[in-house]
Formats: structure tokens, sequence, C-alpha cells
């Protein structure tokens, strides 16, 4: 923009000058035309401006972590005058994390509403909201930068992986009591039993496969589970500020969706709990397919992280004279005195049955 004033000044300067050396009227209505030229380029501009309005839209609801998320970018100039181009600056934010990222893209204002689709990404799950902040144009000779603010905002729940890790660990735990070849040692005692056996389906896993019913009809059976009549599972998340690591909810996250998406495979219903530290709430969810479980999430990535062990203080307090189980989703550090450990993820997560 400098550097347009510079030009624009200097032509202008040169104008003056050849009026006075020369007296001729030729370069009087030079002279004026070109500032004429400056003041329709800003009267025409800051009219466009003023008018101009963005939309954001996120065509989908939810994301697979580390996916890109397309992002909708309407521009509406109600006037009859383009412009070359709006420079928006926007802000992507994660709340659960949190951490945020300031972006800015130029657009071109034609006439009328006009969309343009950019990506956006997430390297972590949780509820990522993208928000405006500044929007800014020149006029068309570049002389003056026009800027003001535009409120506009859309969200997406980013989800997590699933992890073959954990997946196998939880079907191992809940599973053992049907098949003695299992290794006792890695899991607690059975909180399950085989409903039913049925034919094998595109997308059943192979490892519901029961290989004895299957050699036996000549075809291929998986195991049907269901939760003892007297137990309740619950899924317990404790969204512990372990350090300054912002990676580390991240892995209890992937962790705890793995064993979510595994005990929903196995038609087994489950309980999500994890602790509200702003309502000082203890939080639960009934979970019986992937909708629900979806739901619950979104639940937790308004939450908030903390110090300390609550979700597993208020639980048990809660689960006082309850014939139930819970998988215990915390860090390392955890006192391993109040149960029995099923299994460790990247170091950094803690499987415990309590």
């Amino acid at each position: 923009m400098i550097g347009n004033r510079i030009k624009y000044g200097a032509i202008l300067l040169i104008e003056i000058a050849l009026l006075i050396f020369f007296h001729n009227f030729f370069f009087f209505y030079l002279m004026l035309i070109t500032v004429m030229l400056a003041v329709v380029s800003l009267v025409i501009s800051r009219r466009v401006f003023s008018a101009l309005t963005v939309k954001t839209d996120i065509p989908l609801e939810s994301v697979g972590e580390r996916n890109d998320i397309p992002v909708d970018f309407t521009v509406i100039n109600p006037t009859f005058f383009p412009l070359p181009g709006v420079r928006l600056g926007y802000r992507v934010e994660n709340g659960f994390y949190p951490n945020e990222e300031k972006q800015e893209m130029t657009l071109p204002v034609r006439r009328g509403s006009h969309t343009f689709r950019w990506n956006i990404s997430s390297v972590y799950a949780g509820l990522v909201t993208l928000t405006g902040e500044t929007m800014r144009m020149q006029d068309y000779l570049g002389l003056k930068v026009f800027e003001k603010s535009w409120d506009n905002s859309s969200r997406i729940s980013v989800f997590p992986q699933s992890d073959e890790i954990i997946m196998n660990i939880v079907e191992n735990t809940f599973s053992q009591g049907e098949d003695n070849d299992s290794d006792s040692s890695d899991a607690t005692e059975d909180v399950t039993q085989i409903k039913d056996f049925r034919l094998y389906a595109p997308g059943d896993r192979m490892q519901r496969v029961n290989w004895k019913i299957s050699s036996k009809y000549d075809d291929l059976y998986v195991k049907e589970f269901e939760l003892m009549y007297d137990r309740i599972l619950t899924l317990l998340i404790e969204l512990r500020r372990d350090s300054d690591e912002v990676g580390f909810l991240d892995e209890l996250m992937t962790a705890f969706y793995s064993a979510a998406v595994r005990l929903i495979d196995m038609e087994i219903t489950f309980n999500v709990s994890w602790f509200d530290v702003d309502k000082g709430q203890f939080r639960q969810e009934k979970v019986d397919d992937e909708d629900s479980l979806h739901d619950a999430l979104r639940q937790i990535f308004m939450m908030r992280s903390y110090e300390g062990f609550e979700a597993f203080i208020r639980y048990k307090e809660s689960r006082e004279n309850k014939n139930d189980t819970a998988v215990y989703f915390t860090t390392p550090g955890f006192d391993m005195q109040s149960g029995g450990r099923i299994g460790v993820y990247k170091d950094k997560v803690v499987l415990i049955c309590l």
C-alpha cells in the first residue's frame, strides 16, 4: 500500500509540475482526472466494503482425527461493483486442550454471492471452532486499507482414531470367560457371558469367530455378548492435567474411544462417566450405539482438564452398595492398589479395572 501511495503521489506531483511549467489546461484536466480517480476509488471501495458480508459453514457435523475439515466461505457482495479481493483473518481453536491457530486467506469479491471451499486441519480430537476476526480490503488504487471485524463462527466435532491395541485389550478382558486359552493374568474377572451365536456378516471382526461352533456347522459363526444381569459396566475418564503436554489428553481420548468402539461392536451397553470441574458434578451418560457415544464425546469435549483424580473419587462415592465394574482411564501415576491393571497405552494411559 505504501508503494502505491508513493507512485500516486509522484504522478500527481509530475502533473502539477507540468501544469506550472507549460500553463496548459490539458495538464490541469489530467491532474483533476487523477484526483477524481482516487476519490472514486475510495468512495466505491468504502461502499462495497460496508455492504460486504462473509459467512462460514462447515458442511460436516463430525470428522475423524487428522483428516481435512472442509469449510465453505460465502462472500456476499450486494453492490454492482466487484473488487480484487478481501483478506479474511480467522481463528481455529480447540477448546478441549486448549490450543488455537490464527490464519488468513484472500478471496475475490465478485458481484452477488459466491462460495469458496477451504480445508483446515486439527492435530487433536475435540470440538474445533472456526471464528472470524478481521476483514481487510484495499481500494482499487491500493491507497487505503479498510478494516472491520466479522462475527461468524462454525463448529465441528473431531473424533479420535481407534487403536487396535486398546480394542484387543478390551475384547480379551471381557470375553475371556468363553475361551479357556485366554491369559487370565492380563485381565480381571469375567463380567460378560455369551448371549448367542449367529452367522458371520461382512464387517464382523475375526476375533469374534467361534471356531469350535464354526467347524461343527461348516460355516463361520460369531459370538454375541451381554453383561451379567447384576453388572453395570462404566468407562471412567480422568480428565487429568498430568503435564503441560497437550498430547497426553489426546492419547487418553484415543484409548477411551477405542475401548468404547470395541464394546459397541461386542453389543455391550455401558456408561461413560467423567468429572465436570466447572460445575463440580460427576457426569454419566449411557451408551449403546455409535450415535450415543458421539453425543457423550461432544459433552466431554466441552470439559476443562484439572489436577488430581477427581473422577475416581466421585465414582467411588457414587457406587456404594452397587455391584458394578469400571474401566478407569488415567495416568501411570495412579495408585495401583485401587484395582487391577488391564493394560497400558503408549506409557501414558493406564487402564485399570475397578
